[in-house]
């Protein structure tokens, strides 16, 4: 098989690294109206999109599907059986695909917003009518409902359940030992508690990542925390500084991730006259696996894969004695062990090879730069990337660096 886009070459490189951040969102022309879109959710599957609109002259849900990742959405259709005269806002899919959460205002409820759950027999048949999260709502406001993918771990923002800086919310959590029985008792994620305000919360599908919105005056900026275990405490957060000027108004409002974690949908402010919130799409190469290397292991990094930009890969902490790094790219993430060859310690991380880069050591750093041509028909190609350099230090003479994966979209 052949690599569709690049040929073999070697490449002058310079000593700076290329970072794996998140590229310049862009505008999901099939998503938006000229109304306001919010609250994305990218299901587990990456196939199909949640989120809620404005474009009936009322809040309610709306759906969308495509047929691969970083493909092209279809329009978007309304939830109807999930609508009601009330704002309904922030929709999660279950990992499953036959239960959905969200936000809603309609009668009946504890508070301002509460929790509602929706479930189906098959993703062929009508949502049942919404029951309200009880063991979740209370009398301020509940909203913003993610859970993790085995559906024993939730996390959603309110202004209730004694958060500390009502009327701002704050981000509460709940557990339970069987996704058949109801959540414990909410508690605040105390790390993570301030005197702001929040849009938006959603954790990842292992539990280990939580992304949120939070107003930090004058605008909202996209949060991320981690932690190595769902019984440890989430480190301190950090900013995305990429998204702090997204939007021509307020900020980020919400922000919703692929299960990879290179792909994220994103509902920003702009004009009203330009709809008051409009859905983006951003993306990211993600890294996997672990390099080998002393005194350093030999790592890649790469920027985002993006059809029609250039896409740059950099190898750093390359042995002095190897002229060259060789980063190699395939289709399929492995882990074979190398100690069997000599290179203890070193693992092969990338297999099905299309081709492979060549780029000259300078300064302990070599950078190869694939173009991606402006072909639409790229959306969705998935891309593993691994380098390599020469050494003395093992008897297979060779350090591997981690791999890197990406899938090209707009």
């Amino acid at each position: 098989m052949r690599f569709p886009f690049v040929c073999v070459s070697l490449v002058a490189a310079a000593p700076l690294a290329a970072q794996s951040t998140w590229s310049v969102p862009v505008l999901e022309t099939a998503l938006n109206s000229t109304a306001a879109d919010s609250g994305p959710h990218l299901a587990f599957d990456g196939l199909t999109l949640h989120f809620a609109s404005f474009r009936s002259g009322n809040w309610e849900i709306y759906t969308s599907t495509r047929a691969a990742p970083g493909a092209a959405w279809a329009a978007p259709a309304a939830v109807v059986e999930l609508a009601d005269a009330g704002t309904d806002d922030q929709p999660f899919l279950a990992a499953t695909g036959l239960e959905i959460f969200f936000a809603s205002t309609r009668t009946g409820g504890a508070g301002g917003f509460d929790i509602l759950r929706s479930t189906r027999a098959s993703p062929a048949v009508p949502w049942s009518v919404p029951t309200f999260v009880t063991e979740l709502n209370s009398s301020g406001s509940e909203s913003s409902f993610s859970m993790t993918a085995d559906g024993l771990e939730a996390f959603f923002l309110t202004t209730g359940w004694g958060a500390p800086s009502a009327p701002n919310n704050a981000i509460f959590r709940a557990t339970r030992t069987s996704p058949a029985l109801p959540f414990g008792p909410p508690t605040l994620v105390t790390e993570l508690a301030n005197a702001n305000t929040h849009r938006d919360c959603e954790i990842s599908a292992d539990g280990l990542s939580l992304v949120y919105t939070e107003f930090v005056s004058p605008r909202l900026k996209v949060f991320h925390a981690t932690r190595p275990d769902r019984v440890t405490p989430f480190a301190p957060p950090v900013v995305w500084t990429e998204f702090d000027t997204v939007g021509a108004v307020t900020g980020v409002f919400s922000f919703t991730r692929a299960v990879d974690g290179g792909e994220a949908l994103l509902a920003a402010g702009f004009a009203t006259a330009a709809g008051g919130q409009e859905i983006m799409t951003t993306r990211r190469s993600v890294p996997y696996g672990l390099g080998c290397g002393v005194p350093a292991a030999l790592a890649l990094a790469c920027t985002a894969p993006v059809i029609g930009a250039s896409w740059s890969f950099t190898t750093s902490a390359i042995d002095p004695v190897s002229p060259v790094s060789l980063t190699f790219f395939g289709l399929t993430e492995t882990a074979i062990p190398l100690d069997p060859l000599g290179a203890i310690g070193c693992t092969a991380l990338v297999d099905n090879l299309l081709t492979s880069l060549a780029a000259a050591n300078v300064g302990g750093s070599a950078v190869v730069s694939v173009p991606v041509p402006a072909n639409p028909a790229l959306a969705g190609f998935a891309l593993k990337a691994q380098s390599a350099c020469l050494t003395l230090g093992n008897a297979l003479g060779l350090y591997t660096s981690n791999a890197v994966k990406g899938t090209l979209g707009t």
